[in-house]
């Protein structure tokens, strides 16, 4: 096991008093609990505000849980020493949503994507650019490339270099934020068909956060499904999408259209909810459930087994 995480809140202060004064919190993260093991694609899905950009932050240490643990390798990270938590951080890496916005103008591209090793090696400064020339050789980009500018390059290029910046440490796990959403539907399937080819010759792992469920779907090993900082639904991708169980994940996967013009897909609707109305106890998607009961009202939300892999948190189940 890479990665696990037990039992981890995260709140964020949203509105505050004249006076300072914290007068209503967003509960992002609620008791979220996850295992990531090697060489496999863990795919997170759910709508904006669900929480899943928080988890990923949380698991890069970029942002400190309220309650609960992040362990690497069975260790806390907070309670690392100096050495362990250099170590982490270069064990785990990160691909941003927009590229445009995580490349710094500044720097050449040769200069991206060694940064992290001139930080943690001893490198001369051509071992740097034949490091740098195989990178870009890995991610499916000549050599002439390494002394352009990201400004220079097509947004399609410029998640491929942030690509290679991730792997260039040999990294365990990529937290991968959205990495396809900001390009079109042709680069995305190149940009997919990279990463699994990367995982299958490096054995990385993905935490895999994306709003497009045929990426995910085609991507990962497991599936988990949030709701208002909470796992609703979690198993391996054919479970998930195929023998789906949670109301929310149902509406989701309805959304999607379907290839073939003679299949239907039958698209289920929510009712249409204050955004600020919640509730206190029980299940967080009562008010739009379609299958709600007066006893959701005080389920704790502990997910209930339906095989050895798949889990859900609805009382349907029980």
């Amino acid at each position: 096991m890479i990665l696990e995480i037990k039992e981890v809140f995260k709140s964020f202060p949203v509105k505050k008093s004249f006076f300072g004064k914290v007068e209503k919190v967003i509960n992002a993260l609620n008791g979220i609990s996850l295992s990531i093991f090697p060489k496999e694609t863990v795919g997170v899905i759910g709508e904006s505000g669900c929480g899943k950009s928080t988890l990923g932050k949380v698991i890069l240490d970029l942002e400190r849980p309220d309650k609960g643990k992040v362990l690497y390798k069975g260790k806390e990270i907070q309670t690392l020493s100096k050495e362990g938590y250099k170590i982490y951080r270069k064990n785990v890496q990160a691909i941003f949503q927009n590229p445009q916005n995580s490349l710094n103008p500044r720097m050449k591209i040769w200069e991206i994507v060694t940064e992290g090793l001139k930080i943690n090696y001893d490198l001369s400064q051509k071992e740097l650019e034949e490091k740098a020339k195989e990178l870009l050789s890995t991610v499916g980009l000549s050599s002439s490339y390494l002394n352009r500018y990201p400004h220079q390059l097509s947004g399609g290029q410029k998640q491929r270099i942030a690509i290679a910046r991730a792997i260039a440490l040999n990294p365990e796990l990529i937290v991968a934020d959205e990495p396809t959403s900001a390009l079109d539907v042709s680069v995305q399937a190149q940009v997919v068909n990279l990463l699994v080819d990367i995982q299958e010759r490096q054995g990385v792992s993905y935490f895999f956060i994306s709003h497009s469920l045929p990426v995910v779907e085609a991507i990962s090993d497991r599936v988990i499904v949030m709701y208002k900082g909470y796992i609703v639904e979690e198993g391996t991708s054919k479970e998930v999408f195929s023998d789906t169980k949670h109301p929310y994940t149902k509406v989701l996967i309805s959304s999607v259209p379907v290839p073939d013009p003679i299949k239907k897909r039958k698209v289920l609707k929510l009712p249409d909810i204050d955004t600020e109305e919640t509730i206190k106890t029980g299940c967080p998607f009562y008010p739009r459930c379609p299958k709600r009961n007066k006893d959701c009202l005080t389920y704790d939300m502990k997910p209930i087994e339906i095989s050895l892999t798949h889990k859900v948190s609805c009382l349907l189940y029980t």
